[in-house]
């Protein structure tokens, strides 16, 4: 009996086990002499029985013995194979599907876990924005360098959390934080309230440009329009229609408000004691002078060198100058809007400085509004 080579897939059994005659399984097979394999009843359909020269219906080889009646057997033991076959597909199948189970549930879990998780990411962003928002509102209210200064926890780098491991902390709530805001508000409202009592800042009138018109009381200055006659000392302003303050600034701090509501043009800082003012000056840190200039009515700009342009949201009513002697900090803010406007950093002063004013010169009415130093100071946050 020929060899039968075990079949790799259903469709090769299912060949291997077609008869050629009938084209249907095989039916009591049989095999001849020449290999071939055909349904009993269809051979001796096809041939004459044990005849020596009757052919094979396939190959028309002579068949010289009977056919082979083992391949019944062979058949049998094919199907019985295919059976077992399909049975352990069948618990493969089973099992794949089991495993599936445990690993889609966790799968859901998962989800569930990462959008809960990127929830809370979202929720903590949002609050430590608002929080930035909040302490970027109160840092513009003094010098960057200072700010840092007097809340140095803002800048220490080891408290910052480290989110890269992807645990969330969620105990400290926002009101924590609010807390934390108010509390650093409340210093810098008392720090300028208790400088404003310090300093009573008064004009002194041998410094002063001819054309300037000042208060009795040291308080206001403006342009008079035509020269005056004024006895010329070397603290006089010559050309630069300007005018500084009787007080030295030597150390520690001081803060005044300047109104300049109606105005169209104006300086406003301190310079060095010792400062020329003779001449066509150019206002500079070099040259000892650290101002902020109004100037063509809707525009701003701290005289560097170059000068900064300034953009603000809206025109002041009212200029604050804070001056941190030690340090080395020239400070402007816009009272009416508690906003900061500039900061001179680094200062060299030297020497001992003044307060610095100049109202500009009128042009017809225009501009003609005197620059009032306040006896009160209004800047301060709401303390709630």
């Amino acid at each position: 009996m020929a060899a039968v080579a075990v079949p790799t897939s259903d469709a090769t059994l299912e060949k291997n086990l077609t008869c050629s005659i009938c084209m249907d399984i095989f039916s009591n097979p049989v095999t001849t002499p020449c290999g071939h394999s055909f349904c009993r009843t269809c051979l001796e359909l096809s041939i004459s029985p044990y005849r020596v020269n009757d052919m094979c219906p396939l190959c028309k080889k002579h068949l010289n013995k009977s056919p082979d009646t083992e391949l019944e057997n062979t058949k049998k033991d094919l199907e019985d194979r295919i059976e077992i076959r399909k049975m352990k597909m069948n618990e493969i199948n089973k099992a794949l599907r089991d495993s599936l189970k445990p690993l889609e549930s966790r799968r859901e879990v998962m989800e569930t876990e990462a959008k809960d998780l990127n929830d809370k990411l979202e929720e903590e962003i949002n609050k430590i924005e608002k929080t930035i928002s909040e302490l970027d509102d109160i840092s513009s209210l003094e010098d960057h360098i200072l700010f840092l200064q007097r809340y140095p926890s803002l800048s220490d780098q080891d408290n910052i959390t480290d989110w890269t491991d992807v645990e969330l902390d969620t105990t400290l709530s926002f009101g924590s934080m609010r807390e934390t805001t108010t509390t650093m508000k409340l210093p810098l409202a008392k720090t300028m309230k208790k400088m404003s009592g310090n300093m009573d800042i008064k004009l002194d009138p041998k410094t002063a440009h001819r054309r300037l018109v000042l208060s009795p009381d040291g308080k206001e200055v403006r342009d008079g329009g035509e020269n005056q006659e004024v006895a010329d000392s070397l603290k006089r302003f010559d050309e630069l229609g300007s005018v500084m303050g009787l007080n030295s600034l030597t150390s520690e701090k001081a803060y005044w408000e300047v109104e300049v509501n109606n105005k169209t043009g104006w300086d406003l800082g301190v310079a060095r004691g010792s400062a020329n003012r003779k001449g066509k000056l150019t206002l500079s840190p070099d040259e000892g002078y650290w101002v902020l200039v109004h100037y063509e009515a809707e525009n701003y700009a701290a005289m560097t060198a170059p000068p900064t342009r300034v953009s603000l949201k809206g025109k002041p009513d009212k200029v604050g100058v804070f001056v941190d002697y030690e340090e080395c900090l020239v400070s402007f803010y816009d009272v009416t809007a508690k906003s900061h406007i500039y900061s001179f950093t680094e200062c060299l002063f030297k020497d001992e400085l003044h307060p610095y004013f100049s109202p500009h010169v009128k042009q017809e009415e225009m501009n003609s509004e005197a620059l009032v130093i306040s006896t009160e100071n209004y800047f301060e946050f709401d303390e709630e």
